[in-house]
């Protein structure tokens, strides 16, 4: 197994505004940093040319470690273009991604090239070999988080150079001394070991079923707990978990029994730990007492150390019903506005304005799944609305793994985001909630949907009191209760308005007063509620 990378040829025919730790000081110091979009740009030109600048690979050490804070804060800042957003990305956003992997990728290279040093005998660098390999982890991940931010397949390259950096730090027996890093400044102790452990536990948490919030926040707690992780060359003895696999000559995260280049990480004492702290949040105690984060509130924290629990150490979350390979299509629409259109076969409009459908108009979008007639497509092609066509990659009693080419017209999906589904055979439209979505092979985007039980009744919905005397009506739903699955009656109303006990207004045929009791599950663009009668 080789640890060679595939870096860069050094020259002078382009020397960087610096080439020196003094006066990269100095360029620092004079350069518009505040502006994040204009400080990424200056960086990566500078990045870029000082990996194919030849200079004392100490030096180089030293002006990396200068760039590394102002890089980071222009990188973290310009991730809020595409951190979160639907897919497929809109241009902008899908440049601001660009842009940032890019830089990293420019970091990663200059501290491969002081690696490599390391690995040829540099003897200035030699003592430094574990925060180098720290570094290059460092972002390595960086870029990894990035990549999940904005749901996407990670390169099999990037696991690759990740296992040879590790291998790398292993024949210069750097991987357990302990580095110092500014980027973690709640948990700044860290380690070679740690870094790698963090990196592949990241990818180990089911990314893609996280919202960009859920995701920092596993990324805060890995800061804690990679130093709970043992790598080992030999299987545990008697582990409490069964151990993460890797073979340091593949370009995948995890491994099978035949690898060439075998190591085990021992993630008992980070069961341990993980585990201790669900118990005490249970019995009440705050998760920033449990040192989770001020941020972190009940119950989502919970729900969130459940899920990382069960993917770190129980082999990931078990399925309450079978998947099968699926087969044909199934009809998805996108949007709130767009949803109420075709399930309720009209055109939303204000309560006592009217605007009904003829019998033959309701046929047409129950047989079709559009309405022929002139005034609603054109009201329909206005407002962007479709019926989207999708394939059915697998499928289970509660919902799909659907896949569309990103060549085919269609909506942004986003994980958490409300949607409507019409499987092949199905006589109407179900509500759903893709629950996550992600770009793979290139060319196709994918998603996860959970369908919610019941026949949905297409609602409007306003406050009440005082302050909403003007307010308009809003598009909404109501399902019923299936006691079979523990599914009480509830209300889809748009993000933001659950408050428990709060009273709004429901024109289905007749204006009722209905009260808020319970948020039984929350999306980026919908709530879906328990109520009373009011």
């Amino acid at each position: 197994m080789t640890t060679a990378f595939d870096l860069p040829a050094f020259g002078s025919e382009q020397p960087p505004a610096f080439d020196s730790a003094r006066a990269c000081r100095d360029w620092l110091s004079a350069q518009p940093l505040a502006n994040p979009a204009q400080a990424q740009t200056l960086l990566l030109r500078q990045a870029n040319l000082l990996n194919r600048f030849a200079m004392a690979p100490a030096e180089r050490l030293k002006i990396l470690e200068l760039l590394r804070d102002p890089i980071a804060f222009a990188q973290t800042e310009s991730a809020r273009k595409f951190a979160g957003r639907p897919l497929p990305l809109a241009p902008p956003e899908q440049a601001g991604m660009d842009a940032n992997r890019t830089l990293w990728q420019a970091v990663q290279t200059g501290y491969l090239h002081c690696l490599t040093a390391c690995l040829e005998g540099s003897v200035e660098l030699r003592p430094h070999a574990a925060l180098i390999a720290q570094r290059a982890l460092g972002s390595l991940r960086a870029e990894l988080l990035d990549i999940y931010r904005a749901p996407t397949d990670p390169p099999a390259q990037l696991w690759q150079t990740l296992h040879r950096v590790f291998l790398a730090a292993e024949k210069l027996q750097a991987l357990a001394q302990p580095v110092n890093d500014s980027l973690q400044p709640e948990h700044p102790a860290s380690s070679v070991v740690a870094a790698y452990a963090q990196t592949l536990l990241l990818h180990r948490a089911s990314p893609y079923e996280l919202s960009a919030r859920q995701l920092m926040q596993v990324e805060r707690w890995l800061h804690r707990w990679g130093s709970k992780v043992a790598v080992l060359n030999a299987p545990p003895v008697e582990p409490r978990v069964p151990p993460l696999l890797v073979d340091l000559s593949a370009d995948t995260p995890e491994s099978g029994m035949d690898g060439a280049q075998l190591r085990w990480l021992d993630l008992s004492e980070l069961s341990r730990s993980v585990k201790r702290r669900i118990v005490h949040l249970q019995r009440g105690e705050s998760p920033a007492s449990l040192g989770l984060g001020e941020d972190c509130v009940q119950p989502g924290c919970e729900n969130l150390l459940k899920h990382v629990y069960q993917q770190w150490c129980k082999g990931g979350a078990a399925r309450l019903h079978p998947r099968h390979t699926g087969n044909g299509t199934c009809r998805l629409v996108t949007g709130l506005d767009a949803i109420h259109y075709y399930l309720s076969g009209k055109i939303f409009s204000q309560p006592g304005q009217g605007n009904a459908l003829s019998k033959a108009q309701a046929d047409e979008i129950a047989t079709f799944g559009r309405i022929a007639t002139r005034h609603e497509d054109d009201f329909s092609q206005m407002h962007g609305f479709m019926i989207e066509e999708w394939r059915v990659l697998d499928e289970s009693a509660t919902g799909f793994r659907l896949t569309r080419p990103l060549a085919q017209a269609g909506g942004r999906v986003g994980g958490g985001q409300m949607v409507a589904v019409m499987p092949t055979g199905s006589r109407g439209f179900l509500l759903a909630v893709a629950r996550w979505s992600r770009l793979t092979g290139g060319s196709e985007l994918q998603a996860g949907i959970q369908i919610m039980p019941g026949n949905p009744t297409c609602v409007a919905l306003r406050g009440t009191g005082m302050t909403a005397i003007n307010e308009k009506y809003r598009p909404g739903f109501t399902l019923p209760a299936v006691p079979a699955l523990k599914f009480p009656e509830s209300v889809i109303v748009p993000a933001g308005w659950f408050r428990s006990g709060r009273i709004i207004e429901l024109y289905e045929q007749s204006s009722r007063q209905i009260r808020l009791t319970q948020q039984l599950d929350r999306g980026s663009d919908f709530e879906r509620c328990a109520f009373d009668k009011s």
